[in-house]
């Protein structure tokens, strides 16, 4: 009798997980609130592939928009940026390249980097003939907390893939990137979204629109990026914002970083050298910190990665016999805190004059 029950209480327990696990699964597909399912950017990359400036949403997806932005390329542009957010202003009016598309995403890491590349390499057989790599110094660390780059099964297969190709074996995660089927904090997120929106959270389509306001955040044509008016512009109360950082710079953990990794150095330089065997020009570009981030991270060694990983990249570059593009330090380019945006990123005129500066 006894046995009869407890076979009855399993059985209970067994229904109940299989539901819970069908509502997480229902919740997580049907609403897929950050795309991690299913990328839905197609008509946004109809319209940016078109010559538009597009208005992009609130919160999506950076990563998944950048797959249908390759995925609708009918040919590959000649020169592409790949990075973090620090190199979204690199296009056709800073760089002066008129065949350039910048694919750079935020909280990018190393694999970010294999990921585009290898979306290009399994949409054309081939890479562009340059690249232009911005490298922020979380790139080389080796506990970097950033794992978006997991969520996206085609874009971690893109970076897999390529990582294999051009170092030889497979790339290593600490962490195995989480099912967004089964995920239980995608699902609280979802709910979360669904207490928020109501039953508009379960539309799928993205309201792709032009852009013809100047002051909402947008994609240009070749990518780059447009910021809100008040991030854009420069005005006392941006100024104010930058001027009020205190401390080391915490971007990735890199408060905590004292040495390079040799396996990410190792794979980026494997990674230049696959460019180069394939007739890539490379260019190196180091995005500033402000000034008042700086006197912190640089002047008080709260930062020692800085001036680490910006001798090491200097010196790579002078080794690969590649050109490599700006610093670390803003004062180098006698920039001062006008031209940022927050503590970790110049503003487009600012870029601009980084680029551009003469040696």
């Amino acid at each position: 009798m006894k046995t009869g029950r407890y076979g009855v209480f399993l059985l209970k327990i067994a229904i109940y997980a299989i539901a819970v696990l069908i509502i997480i699964i229902a919740t997580n597909y049907f609403i897929d609130a950050s795309s991690a399912i299913n990328p839905r950017y197609d008509e946004m990359a109809r319209l940016a592939l078109e010559g538009n400036i597009v208005a992009v949403p609130q919160n999506y997806n950076e990563r998944a928009y950048q797959i249908c932005i390759v995925e609708q390329m009918d040919r590959m542009p000649e020169t592409i940026v790949i990075g973090n957010s620090r190199g979204m202003f690199l296009g056709t009016g800073t760089t002066g390249y008129e065949d350039i598309y910048n694919h750079c995403v935020s909280n990018a890491c190393l694999e970010d980097d294999y990921a585009m590349l290898g979306l290009y390499y399994k949409k054309f057989g081939a890479l562009p003939s340059r690249v232009i790599m911005e490298a922020g110094p979380w790139f080389f660390f080796e506990d970097n907390p950033e794992a978006r780059w997991r969520e996206l099964g085609t874009y971690t297969a893109a970076a897999v893939d390529l990582y294999g190709i051009v170092n030889g074996g497979e790339l290593y995660m600490d962490v195995k990137a989480e099912n967004p089927y089964l995920s239980l904090s995608y699902f609280q997120y979802n709910l979360g979204q669904f207490l928020q929106k109501g039953f508009r959270v379960f539309d799928r389509s993205v309201n792709a629109r032009i852009s013809t306001n100047e002051d909402e955040g947008a994609d240009y044509p070749d990518g780059t990026i447009r910021y809100e008016a008040h991030l854009e512009r420069e005005s006392e109360e941006r100024l104010k914002s930058v001027q009020q950082t205190t401390g080391a710079c915490t971007q990735a953990n890199i408060q905590f970083m004292t040495e390079i990794s040799e396996q990410k150095a190792k794979a980026f330089e494997n990674l230049i050298d696959y460019l180069l065997e394939n007739n890539c020009e490379v260019t190196i570009y180091l995005q500033p910190f402000s000034v008042t981030q700086c006197r912190y991270s640089l002047d008080q060694g709260l930062n020692p990665a800085f001036e680490l990983v910006e001798h090491y990249l200097w010196d790579l570059a002078q080794e690969k016999g590649i050109r490599i593009v700006g610093g670390y330090d803003a004062r180098d380019f006698g920039l001062t805190d006008e031209r940022f945006i927050d503590s970790i990123h110049l503003d487009r005129i600012g870029t601009g004059i980084v680029w551009n500066y003469e040696y």
